[in-house]
């Protein structure tokens, strides 16, 4: 196992216990058109309209919550089309590692092109002091990089890759049809609304903090149905989303707590 990826599944877990940090939805259809497959803490969302099956990230590597999580919302993984990556994170991107069954095998990828240097490893996932923690994930080639404000047509589906770096420094939000987001790992949602997404896990919050202000005023917010966070939950109000992007949440304040409605422990459950 890798130190990136054994951060992730073991550190992680004991650092964030009871701190309602990580909220992730549970399994199961959340609209008309977006189901969820809940994997520990995060969310792979599975669209479908007409003939057209998308997917925003592909979870953990080897996760047994996969298929049964698919079949749950009548949704097969070789059925989807295309699949987009927010960002490389092996929580996000392990789902498509060459190490392990690709489920999504009839899938074009799509990844942010300036995303792609984690998958080369030319930049370091985070730094340490004077250690570099490198990416773990390995994916097939054929996979198509994107630009920022570059539109793909899936079917009935319009989406376009909206560069947010700070989480990464290729890190993509996603905007299906006008009027849902997907934000990969840029906000952090709770009943008082979106913030930056936690300093822990970003390569660089300032500049997180200034993507997502820029991303504001970007789009339009009132076309905006759902705003969709891959580790904690979605909402219907795309406004309150922005309201606290300008802040960062102090996990390790003392008797922090997030979201007092959060798994005591994602990884427990």
């Amino acid at each position: 196992m890798s130190l990136i990826d054994y951060f992730a599944t073991h550190i992680v877990p004991r650092m964030y216990r009871g701190k309602g940090a990580l909220h992730p939805c549970e399994t199961g259809r959340l609209t008309d058109v977006v189901s969820c497959v809940r994997e520990y803490d995060v969310n792979i969302f599975l669209l479908r309209k007409g003939k057209a099956t998308i997917a925003i990230d592909a979870g953990y590597k080897g996760h047994p919550g996969l298929v049964p999580g698919c079949e749950a919302v009548g949704i097969k993984p070789e059925s989807v089309e295309a699949l987009f990556l927010t960002h490389a994170d092996p929580d996000h991107a392990g789902g498509l590692d060459v190490r392990q069954e690709n489920r999504f095998s009839h899938a074009q990828v799509y990844l942010g092109e300036i995303e792609e240097n984690y998958l080369t490893n030319t930049y370091h996932r985070k730094q340490i002091g004077p250690f570099g923690l490198k990416n773990s994930v390995t994916i097939a080639d054929g996979y198509r990089l994107l630009a920022d404000g570059e539109e793909v047509q899936v079917g009935e589906f319009t989406v376009q890759a909206l560069l947010v770096p700070g989480h990464t420094l290729g890190h993509l939000c996603y905007l299906v049809d006008g009027t849902m987001l997907f934000t990969g790992d840029a906000i952090a949602l709770n009943k008082d609304g979106g913030w930056c997404f936690f300093d822990m896990f970003n390569y660089d919050s300032d500049l997180n903090r200034r993507s997502l202000e820029a991303l504001r005023r970007r789009i339009d917010l009132n076309r905006v149905e759902y705003v969709f966070t891959s580790h904690n939950g979605f909402t219907d109000d795309a406004k309150k989303a922005f309201s606290h992007i300008d802040v960062l949440p102090d996990l390790n304040a003392k008797g922090f707590l997030f979201d007092e409605t959060a798994p005591y422990d994602c990884f427990a459950e």
